[in-house]
């Protein structure tokens, strides 16, 4: 789509294919350039704010849409901390279509928050139309693949595994313990933790054994 600019960035939708082809499910993204300092957030932000949400009403030949998330970094900031992402970052999506092989048209309305001494919100409508025809990669196909690479899986990590999960404390306080094991010494560690709850949890505290692993 064109991009939808504002004061502090400017944000489109994008396909990694410039037609639908044949496909079941269709390979897109949200891309996002902000302005220096400013920031959108995580689908759990943290201590603040709140995450882009697309609503897509007035789409056709549309069943479905899955947002990803690029792993995001941390920010504090007047001793709140909360997870998004600076300067760029593409959202993958996957859109199933109805009629596979049909055109479709989608139509968002997008809400999102960016920050940086202050937090401005807004909404934004977006709209891209692919036709039917042969698959054929578009401009924008490598930095989809490219954020998609950043997307956290369930399942094991080459070289790196989660040895132990653990819940300590009395009801009320209670802290969550995470050991994991690595091939090489870590770099700058992190940990974002989620569950159905809705709880918050802030910046983990690290120690570590044989050398950083």
């Amino acid at each position: 789509s064109k991009w939808s600019r504002t004061d502090h960035g400017a944000v489109r939708l994008i396909a990694a294919s410039d037609a639908v082809g044949s496909a079941e499910s269709l390979s897109l993204g949200l891309q996002f350039r902000m302005k220096p300092g400013w920031k959108i957030y995580w689908r759990s932000p943290g201590d603040a704010g709140f995450p882009p949400v697309p609503n897509w009403a007035g789409s056709k030949n549309f069943a479905s849409a899955k947002l990803d998330w690029p792993a995001p970094k941390r920010f504090t900031v007047l001793g709140l901390q909360t997870l998004g992402y600076t300067d760029e970052v593409v959202l993958p999506l996957t859109v199933i279509p109805l009629e596979p092989g049909k055109p479709v048209s989608l139509r968002t309305t997008l809400r999102y928050l960016t920050c940086k001494d202050i937090c401005v919100p807004y909404e934004k409508k977006l709209s891209l139309n692919l036709p039917a025809g042969p698959e054929f990669s578009s401009r924008e196909e490598a930095i989809i693949r490219r954020f998609a690479a950043l997307v956290p899986h369930a399942g094991p990590s080459p070289g790196l595994a989660i040895a132990e999960v653990a819940v300590d404390g009395p009801p009320g306080a209670e802290t969550l313990r995470v050991r994991a094991v690595s091939d090489k010494p870590f770099a700058a560690p992190d940990l974002y933790v989620e569950d159905r709850a809705g709880h918050g949890f802030g910046k983990p505290l690290f120690s570590f054994e044989d050398g950083g692993r």
